[in-house]
């Protein structure tokens, strides 16, 4: 009897009724909306009145906007390494590297990228991403690494002026559109995934400087993965942790949660999904 109640929580049918129960009549138009084409956008990294335009790269217009939302460190004198002044960005999840393309090319003078990826097949795809989309200027700039970054706050604790976390996620677009991951979906599977999050973001806090700028995002739906772990910082941190109120700035709407935003596609014209919190650092 456990196997069979086990059953009921992995494959489509747990997956439809799920995410059903989450959004009620809303589900059929945003799993529509889901399958639909997404609102892919070229980047382009550099200037091209100046000749120093990169080729562009597609990807959708919620990560740009993720991307856009974290501050940028003052400018300073140029960085000589990790955990050096002049500013110190952390893409603490980049592959495949659409976002640290964003970072990259709002980047200040002096200041320097961390793209960080443990996976090195995924970290392969970074480099080639950051190689052929970056002008070589910028792209000096930009420092990759493979660290996990729930580990990294041991060696680098108040290092990082700024950090976006696009966390690891269930990523339920990408799930209804391969039919073997929607076949091993599980609802335990997203509970595991908010327990790597959380140590993702805890991680991140402690690497963050104080008065330092942190953006977490997912590309999930499930409430367990956004506004809850942020929900569980909050907690801990209390006053120590003050949470920005971000405008969408995209086609559509979002939806304001405690937190964050949540973009979802039926509603901003086939954005997303994308959860977006931003939050300073206010103690050291």
């Amino acid at each position: 009897m456990a196997r069979q109640d086990k059953g009921l929580d992995r494959g489509e049918e747990a997956f439809r009724q799920r995410y059903a129960e989450l959004f009620g009549e809303r589900w059929q138009p945003l799993k529509e909306a889901l399958a639909a084409d997404g609102n892919s956008v070229a980047f382009v990294a550099g200037a091209e009145e100046s000749g120093d335009a990169s080729p562009p790269y597609y990807l959708d217009s919620a990560s740009v906007f993720a991307a856009s939302c974290l501050e940028m460190p003052a400018e300073g004198e140029p960085s000589s390494g990790e955990s050096a002044g002049g500013g110190l960005v952390l893409d603490a999840c980049a592959a495949p590297g659409g976002k640290s393309l964003v970072l990259a090319s709002r980047l200040p003078p002096g200041a320097r990228l961390v793209a960080n990826e443990l996976s090195a097949d995924r970290r392969r795809r970074l480099r080639e991403v950051l190689d052929k989309h970056l002008p070589s200027r910028a792209r000096a700039l930009v420092e990759i690494t493979g660290r996990d970054a729930a580990a990294m706050c041991r060696r680098f604790e108040s290092s990082f002026d700024s950090i976006l976390l696009d966390a690891p996620c269930s990523s339920e677009r990408h799930v209804l559109a391969d039919p073997a991951a929607l076949a091993e979906w599980s609802l335990a599977r997203v509970k595991s995934l908010s327990m790597r999050q959380w140590a993702l973001l805890s991680s991140a806090l402690i690497m963050l400087k104080s008065g330092g700028c942190l953006v977490y995002s997912t590309c999930s739906l499930s409430p367990e993965e956004n506004e809850a772990v942020i929900s569980r910082a909050a907690a801990k941190y209390g006053a120590a942790l003050s949470f920005d109120q971000l405008v969408y700035t995209g086609q559509g709407e979002a939806e304001a949660k405690s937190y964050g935003l949540h973009i979802l596609p039926d509603r901003a014209c086939g954005a997303g999904p994308m959860y977006v919190c931003r939050l300073h650092k206010v103690f050291s």
